[in-house]
């Protein structure tokens, strides 16, 4: 008898590997070199990615926000800004892929050159590619026999878009803006008809000084806004999930002396990457032999990783901070400023166990009434209650930190503490082997007895004997009606062999 297999094809959007790279970059602020450097940020806008033969290009913009002592005791900020553009070789990409590119700053380092600061920050990019993929699953044919499962494909597609934002309030009268930084926390995200629902907050830093003096202070401003980017393939109640970040801000500030008031406009054009999923459940073969024949198998290996559940909560937090200067009680704290947050999340049965750290710069007078500065990191470990939460689930947090406040208590130590927070996102991965080829090999020796009986193990189902004794499942269950699948081991499966004159 000929052995002829029978197969079906499936295609589908995938999301492909991940791939990390870094790069450094680099920018010159001319005639700082004498200033002394009390804080700096930097945020990356990334333009976009392009995939190539064997290689990925990513590029964007880098913006250097510093505040610095000067010689006479005087307190500036600066900005500055510097493209890059780079490249990461990956054997896998080619034309027909779509890329995506997630870029942030690892690490800032300073150096003087005659009479310029260089700022370098090493970034680091997280690259996607999407890219269409196609499997022909065994589905049957002559002389096979085939073990059907439910297979979980999901098809991820990417979208892009911008969203504006505008808010205007009243701050106490200050004499100049030194700097300002932006966080952006999404805190809810859906799928509709044809677009992607995205909500959440801007949280607005900023480090002025008072009029007339060189003492720093802070303000913060939480900023909702909402947006909704096209993508023709969401629908409801596909899962969905989205990063923003802030591509451009305009900020202007106009003081009211008479009423000792400052009222300060922000403007904000956000960057939203979003990622649509659309899950199936399809049969296909896990499994497969060749009655009477020896065969071998070519397998296919299928992952998928969705969205199943997102959730908001809140915490707050409050300890000893880490502090890279010195600090005693002759130092008046001022204010704080370019605050941050990097943290991960562990599903756990119940749970979601978040562990991170917040960062900021706190400005103050040291003893002689000079202008100083110390970083602090407070690290922050806790569980969060959700019932959807299962053990092997990948989870996604990201975290906010709001009214981060310092106070000494004891000489040498700073005491933070500041409001956190969180959207996180839970995702369910599967992976599945399935069968995409069969190739029956030489006829296996038949049994010439006329009766045999088989001792089953215990657990055993309908498909594992079937396999065993080199029938079909269907000739199994009609020649033992009786036997109840998974087995007890106790069973004993009598084959009787008509003998040929």
């Amino acid at each position: 008898m000929a052995v002829s297999g029978k197969y079906q094809k499936y295609t589908y959007a995938a999301e492909g590997e991940r791939l990390s790279a870094q790069s450094i970059v680099e920018c010159r602020m001319n005639d700082w070199a004498e200033n002394r450097v009390l804080a700096v940020s930097a945020r990356a806008v990334c333009g976009g990615a392009e995939a190539l033969s064997g290689e990925v290009r990513y590029g964007g913009r880098l913006y250097f926000t510093v505040v610095a002592a000067t010689p006479d005791g005087s307190v500036i900020g600066g900005e500055r800004g510097a493209e890059f553009s780079h490249r990461a070789e990956w054997g896998r990409a080619a034309p027909a892929c779509a890329a995506d590119a997630s870029v942030r700053v690892e690490k800032i380092e300073l150096r003087r050159d005659g009479r310029a600061l260089v700022l370098s920050a090493i970034l680091s990019a997280e690259l996607t590619l999407y890219a269409p993929a196609e499997v022909s699953c065994l589905t049957g044919g002559e002389g096979v026999a085939c073990k059907d499962a439910s297979v979980r494909l999901v098809q991820v597609f990417a979208c892009r878009g911008e969203a504006e934002a505008e808010e205007e309030f009243d701050t106490d009268y200050v004499g100049d803006v030194l700097a300002h930084s932006e966080n952006v926390f999404v805190s809810r995200v859906t799928a509709s008809a044809g677009a992607l629902e995205v909500s959440g907050e801007i949280n607005l830093g900023l480090l002025a000084k008072k009029e007339g003096e060189s003492d720093a202070v802070s303000f913060e401003r939480l900023i909702p806004f909402h947006a909704e980017i096209p993508c023709e393939e969401a629908a409801a109640g596909c899962g969905a999930s989205a990063e923003a970040i802030v591509r451009s801000v305009e900020i202007s500030a106009s003081c009211e002396e008479d009423k000792a008031r400052c009222r300060i406009a922000a403007s904000f054009t956000l960057d939203i990457r979003g990622r649509v999923y659309r899950g199936e459940n399809v049969h296909m073969s896990e499994d497969a032999f060749c009655p009477g024949y020896a065969c071998s198998l070519e397998r296919t290996e299928i992952s998928a990783c969705e969205p199943t559940a997102a959730f908001t909560a809140s915490e707050r937090i409050a300890g000893t901070a880490a502090i890279s200067e010195k600090v005693d009680f002759a130092c008046a704290l001022q204010a704080v400023a370019f605050s941050s947050c990097r943290a991960a999340a562990q599903a756990e049965d119940g749970q979601v166990t978040v562990e991170g750290v917040v960062s900021a710069y706190v400005l103050m007078k040291d003893g002689e009434g000079r202008p100083a500065s110390t970083q602090i990191d407070l690290p922050f470990a806790f569980p969060v209650r959700c019932d959807r939460a299962r053990q092997g689930q990948a989870a996604r947090v990201s975290v906010l930190p709001c009214g981060v406040a310092v106070r000494q208590k004891k000489e040498g130590e700073l005491e933070a503490e500041c409001a956190l927070k969180l959207y996180c996102t839970l995702y369910s991965c599967a992976r599945s082997s399935v069968v995409t080829g069969v190739e029956a090999g030489e006829a296996q020796a038949a049994c010439d007895a006329a009766v045999s009986v088989y001792v089953p193990c215990a657990g055993d189902g309908l498909w594992d004997i079937a396999k065993k004794l080199g029938a079909p499942p269907e000739e199994v269950r009609r020649t033992n009606p009786s036997l109840e699948f998974p087995l007890c081991g106790k069973e004993r499966i009598v084959v009787y062999r008509r003998r040929q004159a």
